[in-house]
């Protein structure tokens, strides 16, 4: 029961901090509507709460189980999503941004673990280029004909945004939660 309840705080609160870091820059930068679901701004909820939930099962129960999660979370989002948006979009983002993750989450925990404080920066910029990546995805598979360069811009921001509040919400959340283990 001890390591169940130990396990349950730590999952619990790196993706709280995680979904903390990426809300609060989603506020800075769309106000309240990042609290509407309707809103494009509320990605910053969904994938903020999503990226940080299997960055924080990575953390807690390893890669194995973390792709389970992913599949599991995308799949919620994915339903969750399209009363608001087309089906292959909501299947292109659910699916591309939450098993990606679970390849970032790996590269967070072991590849990045010598960068220290500047890992937030790497998953913000894989965010960022990972949006973009999916949004011409979206396109070629929606047949736009042409797409301007805000929109990708825009995105490209927004995916950075998400990934730098996730990124840095989470490496808090593992600091604190390894400073109170190093103590017991």
């Amino acid at each position: 029961m001890k390591i169940w309840l130990s396990q349950f705080w730590r999952l619990t609160f790196i993706t709280f901090m995680g979904l903390l870091g990426s809300v609060t820059l989603g506020l800075m930068r769309y106000g309240g509507s990042v609290l509407d679901p309707s809103e494009i701004a509320f990605a910053y909820v969904a994938f903020g709460l999503s990226g940080s939930f299997i960055f924080a099962f990575y953390h807690v129960r390893g890669l194995s189980n973390t792709i389970t999660a992913a599949v599991s979370v995308s799949a919620l989002q994915f339903v969750a999503s399209v009363s608001y948006i087309p089906v292959l979009n909501s299947a292109i983002w659910s699916f591309g941004v939450n098993l990606s993750v679970v390849a970032l989450a790996f590269l967070f925990e072991r590849r990045l673990a010598s960068f220290k404080q500047l890992k937030f920066i790497i998953v913000g910029l894989v965010y960022g280029s990972l949006f973009v990546l999916l949004t011409l995805l979206v396109a070629m598979l929606t047949k736009v004909a042409s797409m301007p360069a805000e929109v990708f811009h825009e995105n490209f921001v927004d995916g950075l945004l998400i990934g730098l509040g996730l990124g840095v919400g989470a490496e808090v959340a593992e600091s604190f939660i390894h400073s109170i283990e190093q103590r017991h």
